[in-house]
């Protein structure tokens, strides 16, 4: 395979991410016009090709920078829209709609501190970050779900919101203690 042709291939991974990115729009839109099954389909196509883009960029090795931002920007793009719009539909309760968004503001904001005054950081997503995503995804669909195949899921869905908001508290505070302790040990390291 040709040098030229592998660095057009490359971008793949990166084009993938920019598309789950635009899937937002429709998404949305489905389901302000509440057809959900439209949307749970497009929320299945946005997860596979987060699966998809990542299986591509470790498998040959087309990991890129850009590649490293847009992923996570992408599921955040449409993780906080869909908790807004879930909001705005009266199908979550603003608390937790809050709590999600804030803890997500105060990770961005750390990030901001931590690398205007320590240093670049890198991406290391804890295990309890990675359960709160992974808990925001499925009560997301759980709460689409119950629209379409009636109230029998709402134990579920408050069982999962609970968890939601628990490990979204957890993982913001998670990021802080940490970088908060990093920070110490290379302020104390310069210092000496």
């Amino acid at each position: 395979m040709s040098s030229y042709f592998q660095l057009r291939m490359s971008y793949i991974p990166n084009a993938i991410c920019i598309l789950r990115i635009i899937l937002v729009i429709p998404i949305i839109d489905f389901l302000w016009d509440k057809q959900y099954e439209n949307a749970l389909g497009l929320i299945a196509i946005a997860g596979i090709s987060d699966f998809l883009d990542g299986f591509l960029a470790k498998k040959n090795n087309w990991r890129s920078k850009l590649g490293a931002a847009l992923d996570p920007a992408a599921d955040k793009i449409l993780l906080v829209s869909l908790f807004v719009v879930l909001y705005l539909m009266d199908l979550i309760p603003f608390w937790l709609m809050a709590t999600v968004l804030m803890r997500d503001i105060m990770i961005l904001f750390g990030l901001s501190l931590y690398y205007y005054f320590i240093e670049k950081p890198r991406p290391d997503p804890t295990f309890i970050s990675k359960l709160n995503t992974f808990l925001q995804i499925f009560f997301v669909l759980f709460v689409i779900a119950s629209q379409i195949f009636n109230p029998n899921l709402d134990l579920l869905v408050q069982f999962t919101g609970a968890l939601v908001f628990l490990t979204s508290i957890l993982s913001g505070l998670d990021y802080w203690i940490s970088w908060s302790i990093k920070a110490k040990k290379i302020i104390t390291a310069r210092t000496a």
